[in-house]
């Protein structure tokens, strides 16, 4: 026994529709290709109305007892079908059935309505409107009797998002100009200073509760990342003239990019462990202590120059030179504006 995925492009009689419906059933092999085919279809003509056991077995040429057959099939798969006996008798959908285009099981509706609630917590999310519209059509897609289910696995099962408070005005902006491949003339608001720069967008993606852009950058002439609540103003622009086709980002992996050597605590590989990016470049060091080895963008220097400073004493920069010296730095600069009055 197998499970057989069906796909049928249907014309429902009722709304002059065409739709695809999908369904899942067990079949037995080859030979259960046009029954399955037949089982669509008769779904999709009672969408349109009641049919007659007589007009079903005319329209797919068997017998009344193979369509008997059938009709008890559909019904063990969940189709709600009404029998209604009599000289005007037949069978209809049940009257508030709706077939919706896709059909899912009840924990695939489950782990949709998860996802779209947890993406929910975000301060901005692009496509707000079309994702309440889309979590509306999901919920509606759930049994009532299963409601209070799922309302106890939205409470059981969560996704951490940190809270934020932020506005993302250009979110949609930055979509469409990496779909389009649209250059774009920005003001952004860095850590040390606003900047005028031309960009052009290629990934967005969210982390710890922020939404960030990758994007090529035509006065650095490299690709960087940009936190997208930070941007103040954007307008299109025309592309740089001359321009040479784009390089790649290195992946941060890339033999080119120096090696980090990091030495640990015990504390700091607890806290370490923690981050998704660098659990898994942990060494053992001794009985008590851990290297962190990984090669790293030396564009990138001060963001993790600021994380490790978070660590404290718990974290030690071996290597590069650079990179130790930016938090030595950074780290004196903590310590003079403590001393002043």
């Amino acid at each position: 026994m197998s499970v057989r995925v069906l796909c049928h492009l249907g014309f429902d009689e009722m709304s002059g529709a065409s739709r695809y419906y999908i369904f899942f059933a067990e079949t037995g092999g080859s030979n259960e290709v046009n029954r399955m085919d037949r089982l669509t279809a008769i779904v999709l003509l009672l969408q349109g109305g009641r049919r007659t056991a007589g007009e079903l077995a005319r329209r797919f040429e068997v017998s009344k007892r193979t369509v008997f057959r059938d009709i008890e099939a559909l019904c063990e798969m969940g189709i709600p079908i009404v029998t209604e006996v009599g000289i005007h008798g037949g069978y209809t959908l049940m009257a508030d059935y709706s077939l919706s285009p896709l059909q899912l099981t009840f924990h695939e509706t489950m782990l949709l309505r998860l996802a779209l609630s947890s993406i929910s917590l975000l301060a901005q999310t692009p496509f707000k409107q079309e994702r309440e519209s889309l979590l509306a059509k999901v919920q509606a897609l759930i049994p009532p009797r299963h409601k209070p289910e799922t309302d106890q696995l939205l409470q059981t099962v969560q996704f951490n998002i940190p809270a934020r408070s932020y506005a993302t005005p250009f979110i949609e902006r930055f979509i469409e100009s990496a779909r389009t491949q649209q250059w774009l003339r920005v003001t952004y608001r860095s850590q040390q200073r606003t900047s005028q720069q031309t960009i052009l967008p290629r990934r967005l993606f969210s982390s710890g509760g922020f939404w960030y852009c990758e994007a090529y950058s035509q006065e650095h002439q490299e690709e960087r990342t940009y936190r997208v609540d930070r941007f103040v103003a954007v307008s299109a622009t025309r592309a740089p003239e001359h321009q040479t086709p784009l390089p790649s980002r290195l992946p941060y992996k890339h033999p080119s990019h120096p090696e980090v050597r990091i030495r640990l605590s015990a504390r700091g590989i607890l806290l370490m462990e923690r981050n998704p990016y660098f659990s898994d470049a942990i060494q053992p060091l001794g009985e008590e202590e851990g290297l962190l080895c990984f090669r790293w963008p030396p564009a990138e220097n001060d963001w993790l120059a600021r994380l490790l400073l978070s660590f404290g004493p718990d974290a030690e920069v071996l290597a590069p030179p650079s990179l130790r010296d930016l938090v030595r730095e950074m780290a004196q600069e903590i310590v003079e504006r403590h001393y002043q009055q």
